[in-house]
């Protein structure tokens, strides 16, 4: 008896030292986690986290920036967790618990007040999580991935924006030569309204002397008209101002061209960058290089426009998106810890040790129980 009490106690120090081998090997793992602030739209966490979830885009990210501490095999594990999707969340800005407590005319009043844009930005952020066996490496680890799903906001923002600037030019163009041919035509048609009404005042001079006196024609409608003389300084009226409409357009026109020699630029920076932090620098370049070759008020007034639609992607991504909770070494392990997998594996190899050791006793005991109920 005492032999196969032993026997069951060898075994539970075995399933200990079995337990500590995994409680502190590969089931040691330490979480944490860190709130990012970055107003963003439900349709942009989506682009933005797909991108990425995306091993290729990590791969890229990681050549120039590689996270601290890991080796190439390390990095590559990570990557690969990351497609998974499961390191960040969404952080609304009215959360279920909110909206229960809060009356819907304060919620629409918040809503209203932050909907600075077509879109409404549901998002204030991304709360970030990442695991690992080594407390410090996991906080370091995801203030790294801060880093990094910054850098692919700003990256997929600007291809974005470049591709929005890019079909706005060709769309404005053809409306405006569009617009332009009909304002042109409705200036002939005004020219010879006038013509017409000057020989008519010429003809007939008295009318100059009535030009407080109106003709009126009862129609359908009961529409009114007023004196040549009147309807002669509406005509010219009217040239006057569809020529400054005409005058508007050339100068927009102007613009575009300007933005399509911008565009060849752009977009051959885009190709260059492998990052969101490349487009940032490639795209100032490229528009400050412009700045100098400017040479009216028009093209300047363009290349403000553009560099302004830059500033605000590069701030609102790169510099105001910061951790609101920065990632905090863990101080406890996920459970189960380690001590808890010691005891669970010490009771359970004591267990089978003595469910092998008493099999014979518990298999007669369990058939003198079918016996009896027999």
């Amino acid at each position: 008896m005492v032999k196969k009490l032993i026997t069951v106690f060898v075994a539970a120090m075995m399933g200990a030292g079995m337990g500590a081998l995994l409680g502190y090997g590969p089931l040691l793992r330490y979480k944490t986690e860190g709130v990012i602030s970055m107003d963003m739209g439900t349709s942009e966490y989506k682009r933005f986290t797909e991108l990425a979830n995306d091993f290729n885009t990590f791969e890229r990210f990681a050549s120039l920036a590689p996270p601290p501490g890991l080796d190439s095999a390390r990095v590559k594990q990570l990557g690969g967790s990351l497609q998974e999707g499961k390191w960040h969340k969404p952080v609304p800005k009215v959360s279920k618990a909110d909206a229960k407590e809060l009356p819907d005319v304060l919620i629409e009043m918040e809503k209203d007040r932050d909907n600075t844009s077509e879109l409404h930005r549901a998002y204030l952020g991304l709360r970030l999580t990442h695991t690992a066996a080594d407390p410090i490496e996991a906080a370091v680890v995801a203030a790294w991935l801060g880093g990094y799903v910054k850098d692919v906001a700003a990256s997929e923002a600007i291809r974005e924006q470049a591709s929005r600037w890019k079909v706005d030019n060709l769309q404005f163009t053809d409306r405006a030569r569009e617009q332009k041919l009909k304002y042109e035509f409705a200036i002939e048609q005004a020219q010879t309204r006038a013509v017409e009404l000057k020989k008519v005042v010429t003809a007939n001079p008295e009318l100059v002397r009535r030009e407080g006196s109106q003709v009126v024609d009862v129609r359908r409608e009961n529409e009114k008209f007023i004196s040549p003389q009147a309807q002669l300084v509406g005509a010219e009226s009217e040239i006057i101002e569809i020529r400054q409409k005409v005058g508007r357009i050339d100068r927009e026109l102007e613009q575009q061209l300007f933005t399509q020699t911008v565009l060849k630029d752009i977009e051959e920076s885009l190709k260059q960058a492998r990052n969101g932090s490349q487009a940032v620098l490639g795209l100032s370049a490229v528009l400050s290089q412009y700045g100098s070759k400017v040479k009216s008020d028009a093209e300047k007034e363009k290349l403000l426009s553009l560099t302004a639609d830059l500033s605000q992607i590069s701030s609102r991504f790169l510099s105001q998106a910061q951790f609101i909770t920065p990632p905090s070494i863990p101080a406890q392990p996920e459970r189960p810890g380690p001590l808890l997998v010691i005891a669970l594996c010490s009771l359970l190899s004591a267990l089978l040790a003595g469910v092998f050791i008493w099999r014979k006793s518990i298999v007669k005991f369990l058939a003198q129980n079918e016996v009896e109920k027999v």
